[in-house]
């Protein structure tokens, strides 16, 4: 009977010594990355610079806008003026009786259409430079991981009974 409770206590404190082992390493202090803190500080000045970013973005837009409205309203002069320019040509060459006067016509209608172009290049010019769209910021990089610290070996229970 003495055997078997000298077995009974060996197999309980192996099987006990592995549970607490296996505790304390589970349970090990865990140490904070110092790089987190710098990556948090990071996303927290990115997230400032994506609102800034999203505001210059918006006007960016609005100004892009504008200036298509204006470019459409300069090349709808433009047109009109081109139209008017090859009606009154039409116009001129029905009723012309001589070469004289087609070629009148042809170059009334060149200096028309040289005149609408200067007038929309002038246009276009005083729209001044394209706005400069906005860079988005760069994410930053999230923190390489800390190396986990080696595990203790476990302790190695001897069978050997002590005297």
């Amino acid at each position: 009977m003495k055997a078997l409770t000298k077995k009974s206590i060996v197999i309980l404190a192996l099987t006990s010594s592995f549970f607490v082992s296996n505790a304390t390493t589970s349970f090990a202090d865990v140490v904070p990355n110092p790089n987190k803190a710098a990556y948090d500080a990071q996303v927290a000045i990115h997230k400032v610079a994506m609102e800034k970013f999203k505001g210059d973005m918006n006007s960016f837009r609005e100004s892009m806008q504008v200036r298509n409205d204006a470019r459409k309203a300069i090349n709808t002069t433009f047109k009109a003026a081109v139209d008017k320019a090859i009606a009154d040509f039409k116009a001129a060459i029905a009723v012309a009786a001589t070469a004289e006067d087609k070629s009148t016509a042809v170059a009334n209608r060149k200096n028309a259409i040289a005149a609408a172009s200067a007038a929309r290049d002038a246009a276009v010019t005083a729209l001044g430079a394209l706005p400069v769209k906005p860079i988005e910021p760069v994410k930053p990089t999230r923190p390489e991981k800390m190396p986990l610290a080696p595990k203790a070996p476990l302790p190695t229970a001897s069978v050997t009974p002590s005297a």
